[in-house]
């Protein structure tokens, strides 16, 4: 399942969210932003399983790879079609911690479209509503 994500992207997805995959993060569709005291509704989370899935993580990475920087990798998209990424800027086989980068932004400039949520995947399901 997630092992072929991680083996195309050479990433180490957080453990957390693999274990979590099925059983929490579906359930949960808000994520709250304490910084802007705002909340941010997720459509979907990233398939890991279905390769034929629009919304297949591999998928979405590869239409979406010239608007991201090298190290993000979405997860999650939102309602205004905006994704929750995985940011490795520590490297690909370290924790990465966890941004939400605005698609229209990044049009515009790659970094600005960036804005920080979590340290870690754990500290994001803590936000999660």
């Amino acid at each position: 399942m997630y092992e072929r994500v991680e083996e195309q992207l050479n990433i180490k997805l957080p453990v957390e969210y693999v274990n979590n995959y099925h059983k929490k993060l579906n359930k949960y569709n808000q994520l709250f932003l304490p910084d802007d005291k705002e909340i941010v509704r997720i459509r979907e989370y990233c398939s890991l399983e279905n390769e034929e899935d629009e919304n297949y993580l591999l998928n979405v990475y590869g239409r979406n790879k010239n608007m991201l920087l090298d190290d993000l990798i979405p997860f999650a998209i939102t309602e205004y079609d905006d994704y929750i990424c995985f940011y490795y800027n520590k490297g690909r086989n370290y924790e990465p911690s966890i941004v939400y980068i605005s698609y229209d932004l990044a049009y515009e400039d790659r970094h600005e479209a960036i804005f920080y949520i979590a340290n870690s995947f754990q500290d994001f399901t803590g936000l999660l509503k």
